[in-house]
């Protein structure tokens, strides 16, 4: 049945619910693309002359996917106007915030050579030092003026400005941002890989822009614009943050989403000699992932380009121990110019931080032992404003030129307060060689075009402000209601003394102010182990009926007066290695996140807690937990 989504769209369109303009959505129930957009077509068609809906009816509809990096639903509604009028089904257009990643994502999925077939005298989206940048990746192809012509044995992808027929017919398009694919010789499933991990989809105003132009409506969306001294002093704002002298020529460069980011930074590295990547085990999922596919599209070169070792810090292991008995096996095994030590702090979602101090020393050593440069990739989202680049700096006893430090920031949480997707790459501007791979960097984004776009910076200008204030007292909100969920526990379970994985008062001092902490709830006596295994699930699912204060949500850094509920294996760490995964049990019990908002009401969220605890473990309703 054909959509009539067209006819729907000004309607559509007038009655936007306000949660499809978020970036991050309850994780109940997720439709994924093609669902979600044969929901839109139902409702299109359900009649021959009505082409209104309301507000109602598309929250009826569901939501797509948890986290518009990976996609939104303004995202598939476009993608789905777009397929009907290429008379391709959803599940083969994609929108991207990046007019090169298009090409890219096929380059990188593909299973023979490519041809990029552009017209004559348009020029070509890649330079030839482009070209031999994504050769480091494996990238086989080649880019051809002229009429479309037949390749057998070769993927041919044709760039047109608007879409239209050719013969031959290629085996993919991409016009303005968006991949239309025509053949089964491209896979969409690999497709939506890359664009989650190395790009996004179009941002949401962007989608509805475009939207408005194709609806005939008045054009409302996406017309913000930052000034240049607010941009200006947002990048001043992050160096300061980040613990670095404030310096206009070695600016952060700001990204589409926090992937992206990393992905330029791996990249760079990859030009310049390449990199042994070090990282916990159980980082975030998406992380670990992006770092695989760079690993895995290396493989092949001689000497080794890429690498990824892991180091375990789940459950009583010690991050510092863990680190430093990591890295004494590079010590022996390391293959490429660089080791890189990638690390969250506080990690994720173990709320762990390094001793600083020890952690430099450690950098220093391993430095001079192996005459490796090093660099200290250091993910503050979870305290943004913990200035850990001065922390390093100042815990060095000596100046040591081969290690240098650079701050990571997705920026879709507390710096944005929700507001938009964007991540940032921060280097030590004191630092030369971290100066140096800070250019590399914003080559490399050039390349991926995934710089943040016009509606992001805008955002992100409007609600940098206070991010520090914000963060100490979501960190105060946490530490009560974290004290109300033991005494709860222990109330309730028999006096089980249930540990919270946390920042410590010293740690938070010390600014790393997280609103976030883990734990693993005491296991029930007596009952078969998938019970037991699913009772993080069935907590947050009992928090979250209460939806004026839950939201089951992978977030963190809202400025909503919600709190987000959710269960790390199956979200943040969902890609993540199973043994990894099941090292964070305890008792057979998976770890619950919970991330806390400035301004949520403390007295009611405890009050829910409180009850959620009770009905588990309340001896009327379940037997008797383990001690």
């Amino acid at each position: 049945m054909a959509t009539n989504v067209l006819a729907f769209l000004p309607s559509i369109l007038a009655n936007i619910p306000s949660e499809w303009r978020g970036t991050t959505f309850a994780n109940t129930a997720l439709l994924g693309r093609e669902e979600f957009a044969s929901r839109i077509t139902a409702l299109t068609t359900s009649s021959k002359t009505k082409t209104t809906v309301t507000e109602a009816d598309l929250i009826a509809l569901g939501t797509a996917e948890d986290y518009l990096r990976v996609s939104s639903n303004m995202s598939v509604l476009l993608e789905l106007v777009l397929a009907s009028a290429a008379k391709l089904p959803v599940k083969n257009v994609f929108s991207f915030g990046s007019t090169t990643m298009p090409f890219i994502s096929v380059l990188l999925t593909a299973k023979e050579p490519v041809v990029i077939q552009l017209p004559k005298g348009v020029k070509s989206p890649f330079t030839a030092a482009d070209i031999s940048t994504l050769k480091l990746l494996g990238a086989n192809f080649i880019v051809e003026q002229g009429e479309a012509k037949s390749h057998p044995g070769k993927i041919v992808i044709a760039l047109q400005e608007t879409l239209s027929k050719t013969t031959p017919q290629p085996d993919a398009v991409v016009s303005q941002s968006v991949l239309y694919i025509h053949t089964n010789r491209i896979n969409p499933d690999d497709i939506l890989v890359i664009r989650k991990r190395l790009s996004t989809p179009l941002t949401t105003p962007a989608c509805e822009r475009i939207l408005q132009r194709i609806a005939g409506v008045k054009i409302t969306a996406d017309l913000e614009a930052s000034t240049p001294a607010s941009v200006a002093e947002f990048y001043e704002h992050l160096q300061t943050m980040s613990g670095t002298t404030v310096d206009t020529t070695a600016n952060p460069v700001i990204f589409t989403a926090g992937l992206p980011a990393v992905c330029s930074l791996w990249l760079g590295l990859l030009k310049t000699g390449g990199a042994d990547i070090l990282m916990a085990s159980t980082a975030y999922g998406g992380s670990s992932q992006l770092t695989d596919i760079f690993a895995s599209r290396t493989t092949g070169n001689s000497p080794a380009k890429f690498t990824k070792s892991t180091f375990d810090i789940t459950g009583k292991n010690d991050i510092s121990t863990a680190i430093e008995n990591a890295l004494a096996i590079l010590t022996k095994t390391a293959k490429t110019p660089t080791t890189v030590l990638f690390v969250e702090i506080p990690t994720n979602p173990d709320m762990k931080v390094p001793n600083m101090p020890a952690l430099a020393q450690l950098l220093q050593s391993y430095a001079k032992t192996t005459g490796k440069q090093v660099l200290l990739l250091v993910d503050t989202t979870f305290a943004p404003a913990s200035q850990v680049i001065k922390k390093i700096s100042s815990s060095s006893n000596v100046s040591t030129p081969d290690v240098t430090s650079m701050v990571f920031i997705s920026m879709s949480k507390s710096v944005s307060r929700g507001y938009t997707t964007a991540g940032a790459i921060v280097a030590d501007s004191t630092s030369p060689k971290s100066r140096a791979l800070l250019e590399q960097v914003r080559s490399t984004a050039a390349l991926l075009d995934t710089t943040a776009k016009k509606d992001q910076i805008w955002r992100l200008t409007q609600n940098h402000v206070g991010v520090e204030s914000r963060c100490d007292k979501a960190y105060i909100v946490a530490a009560a209601v974290g004290t109300a969920l033991t005494r709860a526990v222990s109330q309730y379970a028999n006096g089980y003394s249930m540990e919270l994985a946390f920042v410590t008062p010293e740690q938070a001092a010390e600014g790393f102010t997280t609103s976030t902490f883990s734990f693993n709830l005491p296991p029930l006596n007596g009952v078969p182990a998938e019970v037991n295994k699913a009772l993080a699930q069935r907590f947050v699912d009992l928090l979250t009926v209460e939806r004026r204060l839950f939201k089951p949500c992978v977030s963190f850094g809202q400025d909503n007066g919600l709190v987000y509920a959710t269960v790390p294996a199956t979200s943040t760490q969902g890609a993540i290695k199973e043994e990894d995964k099941a090292k964070q049990l305890v008792g057979g019990v998976e770890l619950t996140r919970l991330s806390f908002a400035a301004n949520c009401n403390v007295r009611k969220v405890i009050g829910v807690i409180e009850s959620a605890v009770k009905t588990i473990y309340s001896k009327s309703t379940t037997q008797e937990s383990k001690l």
